[in-house]
This record gives structure tokens, sequence and C-alpha cells, in this order.
């Protein structure tokens, strides 16, 4: 099977290279244009260009380069450390015309993820809906659009999962920028506090030193550090070669210190049950080299953690077993549960209206005599955001597609089982690893990165309909097509 679904003709690529050449002059020429305007937007729009073009022939490219950007916030870190105009906003005009070149020049039709055009549009509605009885409707109005652009970005970043290696380049592209973001993070705090920050993409918290990566928060970048240590290890048990091994034991290992540099314990309790599904598609070695990874883990965290730290993680059973906060931290959140669920119990069915919490959490907080942190307060629950503001209703849409995701990744790892592609499957396991141990650490968050939110939701709504998209033409996916009487997907060339 070819690695597109419509391979470029035989020999000289000439049409591709047309391609990288008119974007090549194409940089040169607005290289003089803003000549005179700006010296940075000058130096950066040709390398930009370039990529483009480059992208054209190479689509895995554009794919790596989109999830990265997701991934390490790159777009609000120019802004923020360069001022530069924000690439979000051109983000999803790119993508189309990079799937429309390629149309264009090889006639290939990009993937359509009708799944997650679906559900994305049934919570597009949601949202909108609640800016008819919100109090500040204003605010649910600007947060649907905002997530529209969102949604946009998800639905044209799958258009490139026609590819076979579409899974493997968006693992790479999600582990690799985490973990130099990481490595970066641990150079902080062995060798000491960059003042710089490595111009925002590792930062440290100066209150409690503790590692919040890309993000200002610590919680926000451990959950998504979460997610990407089920694919590292996926990596590194599947790696073949010495050479390949102590690569992925650097990059796993810098996740695993990363995270727990974060001092997140809802991080910590999200990646427990993320190993538990991983641990479903190991081999007998492998479940035997993943103990031994676990115990060096635990060695390894007694002897150079703090006391701190192993306190703070500790306090994880005490909470448990008191049944009440250990500290300021956990008395937040829990008085931010406490206003959501009486919210909810005051509007069950759709809530208060999106982004409504924070109008209502003072008065909340001060009848019930919890702790007082101002209106800005948020629910520190993705799952009680959606109970509060979109009500019953809109929890359940929600919690249908994470469910119909987490089963997606494993249909599609079935199906690459049964055309005897055992690591695809073991990948796709690994991804629904990755993304149940996310939405488990996001029972402790409130929805601050939607675009990384929805663009994993969307991929594993869509994982099935991918893995079938991928082995169409394998003869027994189209044998048991036929049996069923099913139409046959659309096969690649």
């Amino acid at each position: 099977m070819s690695d597109v679904a419509v391979s470029p003709s035989k020999g000289f690529d000439w049409r591709g290279w047309l391609g990288v050449v008119l974007g090549g002059l194409l940089a040169l020429g607005l290289t003089v244009i803003l000549a005179d305007r700006s010296l940075t937007l000058m130096m950066i729009a040709p390398v930009a260009l370039l990529i483009f073009a480059v992208g054209i022939r190479f689509p895995m490219i554009a794919l790596a380069g989109l999830i990265a950007m997701i991934m390490s916030n790159t777009s609000d870190n120019l802004i923020e450390f360069f001022d530069l105009p924000s690439l979000a906003k051109i983000t999803a005009p790119g993508l189309f015309v990079l799937i429309t070149a390629r149309y264009a020049i090889y006639r290939e039709l990009p993937y359509v993820p009708r799944v997650a055009i679906c559900c994305l549009s049934i919570m597009f509605a949601i949202k909108l809906f609640s800016a008819t009885y919100a109090l500040r409707w204003e605010t649910s109005v600007e947060l649907s659009i905002d997530f529209l652009k969102e949604a946009a970005v998800a639905i044209l970043a799958l258009a490139f999962m026609n590819h076979k290696r579409g899974f493997e380049t968006v693992a790479l592209a999600a582990i690799l920028p985490i973990a130099l973001i990481c490595a970066l993070g641990l150079y902080q705090l062995v060798v000491g506090p960059s003042p710089s920050g490595f111009y925002g993409f590792s930062r440290l918290t100066e209150s409690s030193n503790r590692f919040s990566g890309m993000l200002l928060d610590p919680n926000f970048f451990a959950a998504i550090v979460v997610f990407t240590v089920p694919l590292g290890l996926f990596h590194l048990l599947n790696a073949q070669g010495p050479l390949k091994i102590a690569l992925w034991t650097l990059v796993s290992g810098a996740l695993i210190a990363g995270l727990l540099a974060t001092q997140s314990r809802g991080a910590l309790i999200g990646l427990a049950l993320g190993l538990v599904v991983l641990s479903t598609s190991f081999t007998r070695k492998q479940f035997l080299a993943a103990a031994a990874i676990g115990a060096i883990v635990v060695v390894l965290a007694g002897a150079f953690a703090s006391d701190k730290l192993i306190d703070r993680f500790s306090s994880i059973f005490s909470t448990a077993a008191a049944g009440e906060a250990q500290d300021t931290s956990t008395e937040g959140r829990l008085a931010s549960w406490t206003v959501a669920y009486n919210l909810f119990n005051d509007n069950p069915w759709f809530g208060v209206g999106l982004g409504n919490f924070k109008a209502y959490y003072q008065n909340g907080a001060l009848e019930d005599g919890l702790i007082f942190r101002g209106e800005g307060r948020a629910t520190h629950s993705l799952y009680l955001e959606f109970l509060t503001e979109q009500g019953l209703f809109g929890l359940l849409i929600f919690l249908g597609m994470a469910a119909f995701g987490a089963v997606s990744f494993l249909r599609g790892a079935a199906v690459a089982r049964s055309v005897g592609d055992d690591l695809m499957a073991r990948r796709l396991v690994a991804f629904c690893g990755a993304f149940v141990g996310y939405l488990a650490a996001m029972t402790f968050l409130q929805d601050s990165i939607p675009r990384f939110l929805w663009y994993v939701v969307s991929l594993a709504s869509e994982a099935y309909m991918i893995t079938r998209c991928i082995y169409a033409d394998h003869p027994v996916l189209q044998f048991r097509s036929s049996r069923a009487g099913e139409p046959l997907p659309p096969e690649p060339d």
C-alpha cells in the first residue's frame, strides 16, 4: 500500500517541486515588499511560505507542523515574546489552501471527517443556544464563535489523515515538542532558572517553582504531558535497535520527569488510568519491561524528589481517606465544585450559559460560606463546566463523544489487528490510553486549551473510520465488507 491516498507520478516529480520553486519565488518577492516594514516579519515570512510550499509535496510535514504548533502553544508565545501577528488566525485558511493545492497538483481528495463534523456541529449548536438564556449572552456568543474556529482547524487537520502514516506523524509531532520543553524545564530546575524562560516555552511559576512549560499554569501543561506519556512509552516498548531504545528512553524519561516537576496531582491520577489502558496491548515481554520502568521511576523519584513534592503527591491518599481538603489548593477546587453543583441544581437541563459560571461564583461562594477568590474563579473541572454552563444535556453529549472516541480507537485497533498490522493496533491502543488519561486529568481542570481538546476529541471520534480507510484495499477488510453487504470504503491507490 502506498503512503498516500493518491501517489505522485513516478520519476521526477516536476509538479511538486514546481510548487516549491514558486513558493520560494513568492517568498522572495514578499521579502522585498516587507523589507522596509518589519525586520522580524521579513525573516519569518519566507520561512513560513517555504514550509507551506514543501507541505504541498510532503503533506505529513504540514500535519506535523500543525500538531507541533498546537502542542507547544507557538502562536501565543510568538505574540507575547516576539510581538508577532497571531498564527492562529491564518491556520485554517492556510490549511484549506494547502489541501486545495494538493488536489490541484495530485488530484488527492482529502479525508472527510463526517463523524467529527456531525459531533462538532451538535456541540456548536448547544453552545450557541446557551446564549439565548445566559446572563452574559455576549460571552456565550463570543466563546461559541471561538469554538467554531477551533472546530474548523480540527476538521482541516483531519483532512490529512488519508495517509497511512497519519497516526504516527501525529504521535511524533505531539511527543517531541513536549519532550523538548520538559528537557528545558529540567535544565532550569537543575542548573537554575533561565531569565527568559526560553522565551516562554519553558516556564517556572515564581511562587511555587512548579514547572508550567509553555503555559502559565502547571496543571494545564501537566494534562498535555499526560497525553504524550503513553505514546512515548509505546515507542520505547516497541523500539528496535540500541540507538532507538536509547533515544526513546531519553524522551520518555524527559516526559515523566517533566510531569512530576509540574507537581500536578490530578495529572498523576489521569496518567495512571491512561497507563492501565495502554497495558492492555502489552506482550509478556513488554509487560515485564513496563514493570521495570515503573520500578526505576519510583526509585529515582524517591531518591531525587524533595520532601515537599512527596508530601504533595501523598496528599491524594490523605484527602481521599479524610474526605475533606488537606490544603488550600484542594479547598479552592472543592469550593468551585460546590458552587457548580448548586448552580446545576437550579438549572439542571441547560445550565446557566456558556462562559457564565464566573458571573455566579462570587455570590454562590459567599452564600455557602466557602473560600472566596473573587468573580474570576473557574469550575476547575471540564465536566462540571459542561454540567453547570450547558446543563445535563450538554454534559451527556460530550460524554457520549468521549466514550465514542475511546471505543473508536479500540475498534480501529481491532481492524489493524485483523489485517495483521499489530504495530498499528498497539499504536491505536496507546492513543486510546493517551485520550483516556488526558480526559481523566481534565476532571480537575476547566476548558482553557480548546484547540487541543477539540482536536483530540475529533481525532478520537474518527479513529475507526480513518483506520478502515487506510486498510480499504486489504482483502480481509474487503471480504468482511462484502459479507456484511456494506459499501466498500474508498480505496487508496
